[in-house]
């Protein structure tokens, strides 16, 4: 079976992995008073049914409660959302990705952040 991809998420199914991801494991009431709207206990609860279908989480049961946790850690999500984006947009070209990132971002970089860039550029040279 294929990796999930995070971009197949609606807006509230990233928030309830945000969520899950920061707490670790969590059951549905947990969810429901970290989120940023007020969202029903009904609907964080469908919606972790739904995530779970789709392979993003799984469950324990603790007595009558369900406790969701992430099947896949945030890293390994972020370098498949990453990995998913370059091969939709990118042709697979992480540099092609990275000049676009630039030009879109490059009013908004610090120099930090610009120096943090430079830095990991010198650092794959040099690899």
């Amino acid at each position: 079976m294929s990796q999930p991809s995070p971009a197949n998420l609606s807006k509230r199914e990233r928030e309830i992995m945000d969520i899950l991801y920061r707490l670790g494991e969590a059951g549905a009431h947990e969810v429901t008073e970290e989120m940023s709207e007020k969202v029903s206990y009904d609907t964080v609860r469908v919606t972790l049914s739904i995530l779970e279908k789709k392979g993003y989480l799984s469950h324990q049961q603790e007595g009558r409660r369900y406790i969701f946790k992430p099947i896949m850690n945030r890293e390994k999500a972020s370098r498949h959302a990453v990995d998913n984006l370059l091969q939709t947009f990118f042709q697979g070209s992480p540099s092609q990705a990275i000049l676009a990132m630039l030009d879109v971002s490059s009013d908004r970089l610090s120099e930090r952040e610009l120096d943090e860039i430079a830095e990991l550029i010198e650092r794959e040279k040099s690899s």
